[in-house]
């Protein structure tokens, strides 16, 4: 057997990578089209159902912060990879056989724990595979996972159910009429089918399946090469020293935006499904899966989008960008939103373009002014994942009796947006750059690189 070129481990291990954040990002996604349907399987309501994304989300908080660790001590990450993109299929697999809810919240923390472990360590690997060079690598990494997120959704689409005329419910008994005939064609005319296998398990299995192929891939790679050689960082350029309180204080505010920006985006596609089902509009759970689709391929097309963007614009540019874009999206909301299903059509594409590019942008615009340590990343991190767990909850939990809940979060969030963006740049309008000699123009592409 020919031994492979240390290049072509390289990009085939980097192409792993972007398979797994494929996962990653139909992992997430798969979950908001669905929800009504899995409401149904394990009998409860819709606040106690929306309670499966807050156990996700304490699943990936401590799969990152745990991922982290686990990554730093170990040299063969691709097995590590493996283990947990193999964990990460089987929980997928069986979240749509769940039949109560400790069974489905346990789930959807393991779910999460082992998403948290392969989003820390895909970024690290992807880091320490390309080191200095890791910067458009590390965008295309970022971008495979929003096009999973718009993937996810047109999968789920033929397997959800249609809830517009009626309600079934469940029970560890199913009663059946007297009346056979109509029984038996109640059930035919609708999507949602009592049967052994419920019809959205399939669209589960298809994820599953291919988080399974990407399993055998990272392997394959275990056999060949299971040890990543760390790459080479410049340091060379010289940095202004600041102080403790300046450091400290951006570093929270970014948290927070990052907290509301990420809640948000997570919230928003998470929820648009149950709004459209519930709120006034009363449309099928399948457009709201296209329209949940809408929103992911608008995320992903400026995603990458931005990756150019970055090269004529300042992050500070690109931020307010999006700051008046989801403001514009929201305002379209709140106003002809509940009324024509072409203003929600138009919202989501808003939104999706609007908040793609927050978080590289927003972290690649501070880290002109300081050096982002591990530590601070990590904290950007944990942000994240305290806004993917608190704000989809909030909006979970009134949007049966209120679903214009979801129109309330999304103006607060670009009003908080825009404040602290405000404020930051107030801060640093006078600072200088950290850079004590001419580097060059700032890069998405390279500041991102920090994040890991």
């Amino acid at each position: 057997m020919p031994k492979l070129s240390e290049k072509c481990i390289k990009i085939i291990k980097t192409c792993n990578l972007y398979l797994c954040f494929l996962v990653l990002g139909m992992s997430v996604s798969i979950t908001g089209p669905t929800l009504l349907d899995v409401q149904k399987l394990v009998n409860t309501d819709i606040q106690h159902i929306t309670i499966i994304y807050t156990a996700r989300s304490i699943g990936y908080l401590i799969g990152s912060l745990s991922g982290g660790i686990i990554f730093d001590m170990l040299t063969r990450k691709q097995i590590v990879l493996t283990v947990f993109n193999f964990f990460s299929a089987l929980t997928i697999f069986a979240i749509p056989w769940s039949r109560s809810m400790g069974a489905l919240y346990a789930l959807m923390i393991g779910n999460g724990l082992s998403l948290g472990v392969l989003d820390t360590g895909g970024n690290v690997c992807c880091l320490n595979i390309w080191g200095k060079d890791s910067g458009p690598f590390y965008q295309a990494l970022h971008f495979s996972f929003g096009l999973g997120g718009l993937i996810g959704p047109l999968i789920a689409a033929p397997f959800v159910g249609s809830y517009e005329n009626f309600e079934l419910e469940f029970s560890n008994e199913f009663n059946i009429s007297t009346n056979a005939t109509s029984t038996v064609q109640n059930l035919t005319n609708n999507s949602f089918i009592v049967s052994e296998i419920p019809l959205v398990a399939y669209a589960f299995a298809s994820v599953g399946a291919f988080a399974l192929l990407v399993t055998v891939l990272f392997l394959i790679v275990c056999i060949i090469s299971p040890i990543d050689n760390q790459g080479q960082q410049d340091n060379s350029a010289q940095v202004r020293e600041r102080s403790l309180s300046f450091i400290l204080l951006i570093v929270f505010l970014n948290i927070i935006l990052v907290f509301v920006e990420t809640g948000t985006e997570i919230g928003y596609a998470q929820m648009l499904a149950s709004y459209l089902v519930k709120g006034p509009l009363k449309l099928s759970p399948t457009t709201g899966s296209y329209m949940t689709s809408a929103y992911w391929a608008a995320f992903s097309v400026s995603r990458f989008a931005s990756v150019f963007l970055a090269i004529f614009f300042s992050n500070l540019q690109l931020i307010v960008f999006d700051v008046i874009v989801s403001a514009i999206g929201a305002a379209i909301l709140v106003l002809l939103g509940p009324f024509h299903e072409w203003a929600m059509w138009l919202t989501t594409v808003l939104l999706g373009v609007g908040i793609a590019s927050f978080f590289p942008s927003a972290v690649g615009w501070i880290e002109n002014y300081i050096t982002v340590t591990n530590k601070m990343a990590s904290s950007f991190c944990v942000g994240a994942a305290f806004g993917e767990m608190l704000i989809p909850y909030i909006i979970g939990s009134y949007i049966e009796e209120m679903p214009d809940i979801l129109i309330y979060v999304e103006i607060a969030s670009c009003v908080l947006s825009a404040g602290i963006v405000l404020i930051m740049w107030l801060i640093l309008r006078k600072k200088q750059d950290k850079y004590m000699k001419n580097e060059g123009t700032s890069n998405v592409a390279y500041d991102a690189n920090v994040t890991a």
